[in-house]
């Protein structure tokens, strides 16, 4: 007996579970204001992008470097950086 109440039990909170959420109901201005709040997100996201492109080192002639193209150089970059200011500060303490 406690083992069909049990199952019974699972049943019931597994059915809770399985069950399909309500779509939220969004209205024609808060997709609009969503939507607003994207674009400004990604003109944000996009200036960053071109300040660090400007930032790191490439040849003139080559196209704009996509997004991961230019985090994969800054990540170069920088560690170039750290290794030449690693370098000098062994020289200078010897």
């Amino acid at each position: 007996e406690d083992e069909e109440e049990e199952e019974e039990e699972r049943m019931r909170s597994a059915s809770l579970l399985d069950r399909p959420r309500r779509k939220r109901v969004i209205t024609y201005a808060q997709r609009q204001a969503a939507n607003i709040r994207e674009r400004k997100r990604m003109f944000n996201l996009n200036e960053a992008f071109d300040q660090l492109r400007k930032k790191v080192p490439t040849f003139a002639y080559e196209k704009r470097l996509s997004r991961i193209e230019t985090l994969r150089l800054a990540i170069v970059y920088i560690s170039f950086m750290t290794e030449l200011l690693d370098g000098c500060s062994r020289q200078e303490a010897s």
